[in-house]
């Protein structure tokens, strides 16, 4: 599989990626989005196996938080600092 999102290649971190696009790091709350939390990714972990340590899922939690803020941020033009 190549580079997910055209994200650079993190070698051995790369499955972390990769679970993080499976378990799709953005939900929707039916009037708005939120990054995917721990009740998602605790089922995501059981159900797949992919992850299994602390450490991992600690870090797709943050991995997902910081996926949404970047999101969040996309959406404002000036976020990019175009006009800087």
């Amino acid at each position: 599989m190549g580079r997910p999102l055209g994200l650079p290649d993190l070698d051995a971190g790369a499955y972390l990626v990769e679970a993080m696009i499976r378990l799709d790091p953005v939900r929707s709350t039916g009037l708005d989005l939120r990054a995917t939390d721990w009740p998602e990714l605790c089922a995501f972990m059981q159900a797949t196996g992919r992850i299994s340590e602390g450490w991992e899922a600690e870090l797709l939690f943050d991995m997902c938080a910081g996926y949404f803020e970047a999101r969040q941020a996309g959406e404002d033009p000036l976020a990019l600092g175009v006009w800087d």
